[in-house]
């Protein structure tokens, strides 16, 4: 099972979280975004054989400056407005690569602690 967290005010389109099994919902801001206002995270699901619809799904549906993560294995993948990232934490040159794609978009880098994320997808 693939884990990882979606951040609903970054969909364009909401019925992506249909293709996912929502395990937890919180609401809170974005490290040094306090500015945005409270979002809603949900700590998310998604099984081998959903995996491909999700993903192409969420590539065309998160809005530009946002990223979406599943996790599972060892493995992380990176889903930005559409482009994807996959690696595992050994894999520093494709992590920096994912990383230097979301700060020119305009996510702060310490929104992108996938070292992390890849043990913990739900932190």
């Amino acid at each position: 099972m693939w884990r990882g967290v979606i951040i609903e005010e970054s969909l364009e389109n909401k019925s992506l979280l249909k293709l996912a099994k929502i395990i937890e919902t919180n609401k809170s801001t974005l490290e040094n975004e306090a500015e945005a206002g409270t979002l809603t995270f949900h700590k998310i699901e998604v099984d081998d054989a959903k995996k491909q619809e999700f993903l192409n799904n969420a590539r065309a549906s998160i809005k530009d400056k946002f990223y979406l993560h599943i996790c599972k294995d060892g493995v992380m993948i990176v889903v930005y407005r559409n482009k994807i990232f996959e690696f595992s934490k050994s894999e520093t040159d494709k992590i920096n690569e994912a990383r230097n794609y979301g700060e020119a978009r305009g996510i702060l880098r310490e929104q992108m602690d996938f070292e992390a994320l890849i043990d913990e997808p739900w932190e």
